[in-house]
């Protein structure tokens, strides 16, 4: 028995060392690339209450809440279904982080369904039968299931993006202006 506790109590020992060096080590903190991430998956899965939770306070000062999820929102349901889907297929590879004092370079590409190839392999031989009660609906349905199959011709998007440390906290610099 008393080797079933020295054995207990070595391993809670490791694990409460384990958790009080993780933040000197860097887990579980908030990196600028995994914070570029989140908001990426955020804007393009349409849920712009949690973007604009990532962007800076300079561009806050630029535009509220309320416009940003304006300017963002995508209106339609069908058109937010497919966004939201289209966000589960992509993937994101970090190329690069460069970090200099308050600031962040993360270079990162992007791998999303490519679009015109996809309406192009759906739509293009679509021609719907001339009874059909309602071709927009039929278009729809064959779009989502599409996507949903996942095998879907893919592409890739390079883009390099600013963050600021805000309070301890990395921020997205989008460097909006007043025009």
């Amino acid at each position: 028995m008393s080797r079933k506790k020295s054995f207990l109590r070595k391993l809670t020992a490791i694990i409460l060392i384990l958790l009080i060096t993780s933040p000197v080590f860097g887990f579980g903190k908030q990196t600028p690339d995994r914070i570029l991430i989140k908001y990426l998956k955020s804007l393009y899965s349409n849920n712009l209450k949690e973007t604009y939770s990532y962007i800076s306070k300079a561009d806050k000062d630029i535009i509220t809440r309320n416009e940003f999820i304006k300017q963002n929102s995508l209106e339609d349901p069908f058109i937010q279904d497919v966004a939201r889907t289209v966000s589960s297929l992509r993937k994101y590879k970090i190329n690069e982080t460069t970090i200099n004092c308050n600031y962040a370079t993360v270079r990162i590409t992007v791998t999303s369904p490519d679009m015109s190839k996809v309406l192009g392999e759906i739509f293009g031989p679509f021609h719907g039968p001339k009874n059909m009660k309602n071709p927009q609906d039929a278009a729809r349905y064959m779009l989502k299931q599409y996507l949903e199959k996942g095998n879907v011709p893919m592409s890739q998007e390079r883009g390099t993006f600013t963050l600021v440390s805000e309070e301890g906290k990395w921020k997205i610099l989008l460097n909006l202006t007043n025009e």
